[in-house]
Formats: C-alpha cells, sequence, structure tokens
C-alpha cells in the first residue's frame, strides 16, 4: 500500500518514485561512474558490422545520460540546495544549523521541474 502511495505522489510533475531512481542513478554514476552491477566488461559473443550494440549498452547509455542531466541540473542550483543533495544522496559531510529540511525540500522539487522541462522523465 505505501509503495502504491509513493507512486502515486508527484513532486514537480514528476513522481517521487522516479525521482529517486534519477537520484540514485546520479549517487551511483557519482560514486563510481559504472551504473551496471553484475555484468561483465566484455561479451563472449561476437555481432559483426561494428554498428550494432546490445539492449544492456543502449540502457547503460541511457542511463549514464540521465546521470549526467541530473548532475548539471543539481550543479545548477543554489549553494543551500546543492550541499543538501550532497549531503542526502552522497552522504558527503556538511553542516546545516538549520534549514536542511527546507533546502533538501527545495532542491528535490527544482529538480523534479527542470527534469521534465529538459524531458527527462
Amino acid at each position: 500500500m505505501l509503495a502504491a502511495q509513493k507512486e502515486e505522489q508527484t513532486i514537480g510533475g514528476m513522481p517521487e518514485a522516479r525521482l529517486e531512481w534519477h537520484f540514485d542513478n546520479w549517487r551511483k554514476w557519482m560514486r563510481d561512474g559504472v551504473l551496471t552491477e553484475g555484468y561483465p566488461a566484455k561479451s563472449s559473443g561476437f555481432i559483426g558490422g561494428g554498428l550494432s550494440r546490445t539492449f544492456d549498452e543502449m540502457v547503460e547509455s541511457a542511463d549514464t545520460r540521465c546521470a549526467e542531466i541530473v548532475d548539471a541540473v543539481v550543479n545548477s542550483l543554489s549553494s543551500a540546495q546543492r550541499a543538501a543533495v550532497y549531503h542526502q544522496y552522497l552522504y558527503a559531510v556538511f553542516r546545516f544549523p538549520r534549514g536542511f529540511d527546507d533546502a533538501i525540500a527545495a532542491a528535490r522539487l527544482r529538480v523534479a521541474v527542470l527534469l521534465v522541462q529538459r524531458g527527462v522523465y
């Protein structure tokens, strides 16, 4: 029941669960630049022509592009909002004497609005 309720809640025109997916994808990309987990770097198969890409490569490319867009959006935030995002999702250490809840809420709303404006859903 809670998962269904969370899916229905929107932030800036985007479902909250999808916004969290974008932040999680960005967090993985920021940590090590590798989004896929558990997949080998090379395939044992062979595709001729050199122009074909596997489905996994296309998905990884799309996830990387989404992470780059989220990174650009986060970097466009105010200093307090950016620090709140880094603290919340990358576990960076920032001291917030007051106002962390307001900063992270405003940052999440701004990121959601900018992602929707850019057609990232």
